[in-house]
């Protein structure tokens, strides 16, 4: 045998085991990655559901005694915070289930407070089941999160295959060119052995260098291919937690001010001797508050997931602010914070339910830095929105991360208060839906102005 051939004989052979090896330990590390995070999304999905569940059962039912409002309170409360793949069991068995799945048949719930996991094929089906115990005025209850995960499995065969073909077309093409240029192959064989090596210990945004445009160079080319793909897989995995983390922390924060106003006016009528027409009143602004939570509901999942687009029309804004006025009236009174209105625009085009939080989201917040008796100004002119107080202002440092989901300026004052930090953050990416820039001023002791600026006149 001619020394070139042995040369690319033995070129080759290493060629193929280290393309096979480098191959397979990063299907497999990858795999592991992609199963893991899927793994850990649910694992967060359900103690998220859990803390959620725990604080409004502690919040609304602590003290109850009768056990039917117990039961039926529990139930409301897990329904509120319960997705498509929640179960609750309590000692009376199942009391809420989305799913067609017994998972306490699958995954009994002996004891223990941690979470317990199972990936189980049910039907044909990869589910992944997650189970933990919970505590809730002295009864044990369990709750199951059950995801069908078949579509994870399945993207990693598709991956599987696509890199099988997309290697073994490599190894050939590297073949014929290793006979011929085999000194000039070896470097960057030794550069796509590198990359690989990287991005199988979870350097995910690694890529391999192009330094030539043959066969070899078309094999790095479709390994950062590959490589993209795996990455934005496990990024969108990512940003799917976050953003279901968000919107369970969104609702929780709107859920605030129309609650209070509805407990208002419930307990008036349940205590208070009142004429038919002030009944009906109160039953009015109950029910109206009801609608807007069941709309904003849906527009804020629509919002943080970006699964549809917001509809903007032309809205009338003092119809706007004077809807406001009245949502917010009992909470304003409570705090001793006057509204003063000032309407110099007849209309304005927006999404009328997600403006409307928007706006009750910063006369909230400003309401809360006000001592009784400082007013606070809503005004709409030219193009823009501005909400102003006189209160205790904001520190410069601060101004520029206030609109970070889950920053609070005063965590010990927003704790009193109820808040979530998540209030500045919705009114970011409300006004970026709409177009529009938020521009924060505000001086420590003397107050702060929040100016929604449109980027026309609309």
């Amino acid at each position: 045998m001619k020394l070139w051939q042995k040369i690319s004989a033995v070129g080759i052979s290493i060629l193929l085991v280290v393309v096979i090896a480098c191959c397979t330990l990063l299907l497999l590390q990858a795999k592991e990655s992609i199963v893991r995070l899927s793994m850990e999304q649910v694992c967060a999905a359900q103690k998220n559901l859990i803390s959620s569940f725990e604080q409004m059962v502690q919040y609304y039912l602590d003290g109850e005694s009768n056990p039917a409002a117990v039961r039926s309170g529990i139930v409301y409360c897990f329904k509120c915070f319960a997705d498509a793949g929640s179960v609750l069991i309590g000692g009376d068995g199942t009391l809420f289930s989305a799913v067609r799945v017994a998972p306490e048949e699958w995954l009994p719930i002996e004891s223990g407070d941690g979470q317990a996991l199972l990936l189980e094929v049910i039907d044909g089906r990869d589910v992944l089941i997650v189970g933990s115990a919970v505590v809730l005025l002295d009864e044990r209850y369990i709750v199951y999160t059950v995801q069908d995960v078949t579509e994870v499995f399945d993207s990693i065969d598709v991956m599987t295959w696509n890199f099988v073909w997309i290697g073994g077309t490599g190894a050939l093409l590297g073949t014929a060119l290793m006979i011929l240029l085999v000194r000039r192959t070896t470097k960057p064989l030794a550069a796509l052995k590198a990359s690989t090596k990287r991005i199988a210990v979870g350097e995910y945004a690694e890529r391999a260098k192009v330094e030539s445009g043959d066969e070899v160079g078309e094999l790095a080319t479709d390994f950062n291919v590959m490589a993209g793909a795996v990455q934005a897989h496990i990024a969108d995995l990512e940003d799917r937690a976050k953003r279901q983390q968000l919107f369970i922390g969104g609702l929780t924060h709107e859920f605030r001010t129309p609650m209070a106003s509805m407990m208002i006016h419930s307990e008036t009528l349940l205590s208070a001797d009142l004429r038919a027409e002030e009944a009906q009143n109160s039953l009015a602004h109950i029910h109206a508050q009801c609608r807007w939570l069941e709309q904003l509901t849906q527009k804020l999942l629509s919002l943080i997931t970006l699964q549809e687009h917001t509809q903007m029309l032309a809205e009338s804004m003092q119809a706007l602010f004077d809807d406001i006025a009245e949502s917010m009236i009992e909470t304003l009174q409570t705090r001793r914070t006057p509204l003063v209105l000032d309407c110099a625009i007849d209309t304005l085009c927006m999404d009328y339910d997600l403006m409307k939080s928007l706006l009750m989201n910063l006369i909230d917040n400003a309401s809360k830095a006000s001592a009784p008796g400082q007013a606070i100004r809503l005004r709409a002119y030219d193009n823009i929105l501005e909400v102003r107080d006189d209160g205790r202002g904001i520190a410069q440092e601060e101004i520029a991360r206030i609109k970070d989901a889950f920053y609070m300026v005063d965590r010990s004052r927003n704790k009193k208060t109820g808040g979530s930090g998540l209030g500045l953050a919705l009114v970011k990416r409300i006004a970026e839906v709409h177009g529009a820039e938020l521009a924060i001023e505000s001086q420590v002791g003397i107050g702060t102005k929040v100016c929604v600026i449109f980027s026309d006149k609309r």
